[in-house]
C-alpha cells in the first residue's frame, strides 16, 4: 500500500473512531436524561384527566409519563375479589348503585366505569359507553408488571389473600406498596406477608418520630418502606429537609399527597420527597421538565 493510501486509511479510521466515541457520549447523555427519576405519581391514575382507578387511566398515564408511580384504591367484592375503586359504593363513578361488598365481580364488570367522568362540570361525558370497566387488582398488575404501585386498602378486612396473592403470584413484591387507614390491616400484612412492602401507619408515628429526633436513629429499624405525608402533616410535625435526608438514607420512599396547585408542585419538585401524588400528572411532568431545563 502506497504511503498516501496508508495516510488516507489512517485518517478515515481516526474519523470513524471519533464518530463512534461522540455517538457513545451522546447516547450516554440521552440515557442519563431518560433515566431521570421522575417524582410524578398519578392519584387514582390521574383522576382529573381520566376515569379514576381504571385500566384506561393507567394506560394513558403510562403512555405519556412512563416512569410515573401509579396509585389506586382497593375494595373487595362479595365473592372476595380485589378490585380498584375508591368508594364503598359504585354510585359516584359508574352507572350502577349499591355497596361494592354486596356485588359479585360479574355484577361489577357489567358496570360502565367511565359513565360519570366529566371535565366540564357534567356538561359532557366523553367516556360513556366506551367499554371502560372496573378492573381487578390482578388485571392491573398483569398490565403493568414493570411499574411502581401504591394501593390504599379501603375496607377493614381480615382476609388479606385477595389483595396479597395477586402481588406474590406476579412476583411484584418489590414494586407494590400497600397502605391503609386501618393499622391492624397493615400490621397483619407485615406479620403474615413480610415480603410485601407497606406504608407507615398512625401507630408507627410515635416511635418513628422519637427515633428520628434522637441519637438512636442509626439503630432504628423501619417497619415500613414508604412514608406518605401531606402538606398539613409536614407542617404539623415540622419535618425538615435534613430529616427527610435521614429518612431516605434508611431506604424509605417519601410520597406527598395530594398536590394539585402548580405553586405547591414546584416546591416539592425541588425538595427531598421521592414522589408527588397528584390528580394532574400532566402538571407535574410540565413543571419537572421546566425544572430540569433550568
Amino acid at each position: 500500500m502506497h504511503r498516501n493510501s496508508i495516510f488516507l486509511f489512517l485518517t478515515l479510521l481516526f474519523l470513524c473512531i471519533c464518530t463512534v466515541i461522540s455517538s457513545a457520549d451522546n447516547d450516554e447523555k440521552l440515557t442519563q436524561n431518560n433515566s431521570h427519576k421522575t417524582k410524578n405519581a398519578a392519584h387514582r391514575g390521574g383522576k382529573s384527566l381520566f376515569p379514576e382507578n381504571t385500566l384506561y387511566a393507567y394506560q394513558q398515564t403510562v403512555s405519556r409519563w412512563s416512569n410515573a408511580l401509579l396509585e389506586g384504591d382497593i375494595q373487595i367484592t362479595a365473592d372476595n375479589i380485589a378490585i380498584l375503586m375508591h368508594d364503598t359504593t359504585v354510585d359516584r363513578t359508574t352507572n350502577g348503585q349499591g355497596p361494592v361488598k354486596e356485588k359479585t365481580l360479574k355484577e361489577i364488570k357489567e358496570l360502565d366505569a367511565g359513565y360519570k367522568f366529566s371535565t366540564d362540570g357534567g356538561q359532557t361525558f366523553p367516556f360513556r359507553g366506551k367499554g371502560i370497566t372496573v378492573p381487578t387488582l390482578d388485571e392491573v398488575l398483569e398490565a403493568f408488571p414493570m411499574h411502581i404501585f401504591l394501593f390504599e386498602i379501603k375496607p377493614f378486612t381480615e382476609n388479606l389473600s385477595p389483595i396479597v396473592e395477586p402481588i406474590i403470584r406476579r412476583n411484584m413484591q418489590d414494586k407494590v406498596y400497600l397502605a391503609s387507614v386501618h393499622p391492624q390491616v397493615i400490621e397483619k400484612i407485615r406479620k403474615e406477608y413480610p415480603q410485601i412492602k407497606t406504608c407507615f401507619t398512625v401507630s408507627d408515628a410515635i416511635d418513628f418520630l422519637s427515633a428520628l429526633r434522637s441519637e438512636n436513629w442509626s439503630n432504628y429499624t423501619p417497619p415500613a418502606q414508604m412514608l406518605a405525608i401531606n402538606e398539613r402533616m409536614e407542617g404539623t410535625f415540622n419535618i425538615t429537609t435534613e430529616e427527610m435526608k435521614k429518612i431516605k438514607e434508611k431506604g424509605i420512599q417519601i410520597v406527598v399527597f395530594t398536590v394539585n396547585k402548580p405553586e405547591d408542585i414546584k416546591k416539592y419538585i425541588s425538595s427531598e420527597v421521592d414522589w408527588i401524588l397528584s390528580d394532574y400528572p400532566d402538571r407535574i411532568a410540565q413543571l419537572e421538565s421546566e425544572y430540569i431545563k433550568n
